[in-house]
């Protein structure tokens, strides 16, 4: 498995262009630069200690909470979710959307990413699923662990999106319809729970991933987890970009379809996309992995900062993400939040990789 998830995350297309730019890019140097294996290691460990496992530490701590708060409401099943539930799914996205750009170690297994969070879902596939499942209620569906045997699609924070704003207003459904919201929260639980103890128990990926080369399969020197690192970030911001907001803004005002947003049902798009902008920001700084480019990092930092500053700014175009999709201005700066995510991309897929010696796609396995 870890061979498999190792062949997946580092040939996807993401590094091999990176890849291709560091090529091209590798003769500026006239000597390229010294790896200094103690900086790495340092950066690994701070990027798990400092960032990683408080992370998903705090995922755990919420999707708990949400469990809870979800399973009371159903004593008095409504059409929309109560105070205590809205705050605690608000929770949970916010600690969602600071690893959800993490694509290796326990979350890659057993579908765990997918599971949690089915997206994007262009076909609208989990609505689809879930409105059979509402159709014909199978009681079999409550038991504990059920969910976690469905498809991907009715399992995580989507589909619990699609039951807690329901609209409906038949008891006997909203009835079946909570305690079926309860089981897919335990189930987010259950996954943040995996995910964490994948990480911190004893041979886990903390230590996979802080002991590279030697019988290290996964990692075979100490540049393989920082370049783990790296791709995270060009990853967090194309997925802003490509997933979150391109499909809703489209190719122009005239043909922006805000329904294809994320957690529009939630009312939670923009507070989402912020969050994801500053996850990735934090991770940055957290990492210090621009310290890996010392000549360059003063600069690449404050670069970075900018651009981050700037995307917020144009995140601001007030709450209702449906309604700003209707006004040319707001349309205008959420399409300049959506450009300048580009010059960030660049920083992390080039120009660094450059400046630290290193390259996305250079110590890919080939399947192995």
């Amino acid at each position: 498995m870890i061979a498999i998830t190792k062949r997946f995350l580092l040939l996807s297309p993401l590094m091999m262009l990176a890849g291709k730019a560091f090529g091209r890019q590798q003769a500026q140097f006239e000597t390229p630069p010294v790896i200094d294996e103690a900086a790495f290691r340092a950066v690994t460990a701070k990027t798990i200690d400092g960032y990683i496992l408080p992370a998903y530490g705090t995922l755990k701590a919420k999707t708990a909470a949400l469990a809870a708060a979800v399973s009371a409401s159903c004593a008095n099943p409504a059409a929309t979710p109560s105070a205590e539930v809205r705050a605690a799914f608000e929770a949970v996205l916010d600690a969602w959307a600071g690893v959800d750009f993490f694509r290796f170690g326990p979350i890659a297994d057993e579908g765990r990413h997918e599971r949690f969070c089915f997206l994007p879902d262009p076909h609208g596939t989990g609505v689809r699923q879930l409105r059979k499942i509402l159709a014909e209620p199978d009681p079999a569906l409550l038991e504990p662990g059920a969910v976690a045997k469905l498809s991907a699609a009715v399992q995580g924070l989507p589909a619990l999106e699609s039951l807690l704003w329901s609209g409906e207003s038949a008891t006997e459904s909203l009835d079946y319809r909570c305690r079926l919201a309860a089981r897919i929260a335990e189930n987010l639980d259950a996954i943040a729970a995996a995910t964490l103890d994948g990480w911190t128990k004893k041979g886990g990926w903390k230590e996979t991933m802080l002991s590279p080369g030697g019988d290290n399969i996964v990692y075979r020197d100490v540049t393989e987890p920082v370049v783990e690192i790296l791709k995270a970030i060009g990853v967090g911001v194309l997925q802003i970009r490509d997933q979150r907001l391109l499909p809703a803004l489209g190719k122009s005002f005239d043909v922006a379809k805000p329904g294809r947003g994320v957690f529009v049902k939630s009312g939670m798009t923009l507070p989402y996309l912020r969050a994801s902008g500053t996850a990735i920001g934090d991770l940055v700084t957290t990492s210090t992995v621009l310290s890996l480019a010392p000549k360059d990092e003063a600069q690449l930092l404050d670069q970075t900062k900018a651009i981050l500053s700037t995307y917020e700014a144009n995140l601001a175009v007030g709450d209702d993400w449906t309604k700003a999709l209707t006004t040319q201005a707001s349309y205008d700066k959420l399409r300049a939040a959506f450009d300048v995510l580009k010059k960030l991309e660049d920083i992390y897929n080039y120009t660094f990789p450059v400046a630290a010696g290193i390259s996305p796609g250079f110590n890919a396995l080939d399947g192995d």
